[in-house]
């Protein structure tokens, strides 16, 4: 199938230069407009409000989220502007009932309770080198304070991280092997977060929407990953007094890892299958291009970045 390889190769490489130099723009746009909308913001609030100390401003930039929601919604339009050419898939995928749609929640918090078995280790080797990750942990569980928080967690932040991993990232990849698209896109994903708490469970859980979109659409996943947000929200504002909803919620957790591993067992041939599709070396050649491997090393520096000094 693949006779030309030099072709093909030449091919690959112009569509992972393509999609590295987007996502660099992206992160751009967002770290840059993000920290031009926080200035203005600060400037306002000290002009309307001398008083203001420093924690009390920093306080409302943590909380606002409209800093978030623009900047986000600006690196999605350079992302659909240089990528969105291959946005629309050609063959329609299975319909999500009910059902499918709750049994991907059941996974998505089984892989969340998973995802500490690397998540406490990685805790207390970053802590035995001197760094904390308490930042880091409060703002991967950290529950909204704001409207505008709520409505970025909810709603804004499902919407353009599919848009962009499961729509344009996903379908861009693609055509150089399904398996390979769906990896790379939930690496990506997972290490956009800048977060090394967040980071095993984003790369999890980039796995499974991606699955998702693949299997289904991208609408599921999109709805899967906004319901998901809702419980972790609602979940993140039960007292810690409520001794007995822990409780269930605890067990809830443990039932969904068990069904998760359950239903990966079970089903280990069919996903095999899945992701066993006909392709060239494209991982070899998507790692030994310069641009991505630039695309990796500002997403690794901005992930470490998370780990303060104790």
């Amino acid at each position: 199938m693949w006779d030309d390889t030099d072709t093909l190769r030449r091919a690959a490489r112009r569509d992972f230069r393509r999609l590295a130099f987007t996502l660099i723009l992206q992160e751009l746009v967002l770290v840059g407009s993000a920290y031009a909308i926080q200035d203005a913001l600060v400037s306002l609030w000290k002009s309307s409000s001398p008083s203001l100390t420093s924690s009390e401003v920093y306080d409302r930039l943590w909380n606002t989220g409209l800093d978030m929601i623009t900047a986000s919604l600006l690196g999605l339009a350079v992302v659909l502007l240089l990528l969105g050419s291959r946005l629309r898939r050609h063959t329609p995928g299975q319909r999500m009932g009910l059902r499918q749609f709750a049994l991907a929640l059941v996974g998505i918090n089984g892989l969340q309770l998973l995802s500490t078995l690397v998540t406490v280790p990685l805790e207390q080797f970053v802590e035995s080198l001197g760094y904390s990750l308490e930042q880091a942990t409060a703002a991967s569980t950290g529950a909204s304070v704001t409207v505008s928080m709520f409505l970025y967690s909810v709603l804004i932040a499902p919407f353009v991280e599919e848009l962009i991993f499961r729509g344009a990232v996903l379908r861009w990849l693609e055509p150089w092997g399904r398996g390979f698209a769906l990896l790379t896109s939930a690496a990506l994903f997972g290490l956009m977060h800048n977060n090394l708490v967040q980071l095993p469970v984003a790369v999890a859980c980039g796995l499974l929407f991606g699955y998702i979109a693949q299997r289904f659409s991208l609408r599921a996943a999109i709805a899967a990953h906004a319901a998901n947000n809702l419980i972790v929200e609602l979940v993140s504002l039960l007292p810690d007094e409520w001794a007995l909803a822990w409780s269930v919620y605890s067990i809830a957790m443990l039932l969904s890892a068990a069904y998760l591993l359950y239903w990966c067992l079970t089903r280990r041939a069919a996903l095999l299958c899945w992701l066993r599709t006909s392709s060239p070396p494209a991982a070899k050649w998507f790692l030994t291009s310069i641009p991505v491997l630039l695309l990796l090393l500002i997403y690794i520096i901005r992930t470490l970045e998370s780990a303060l000094p104790a």
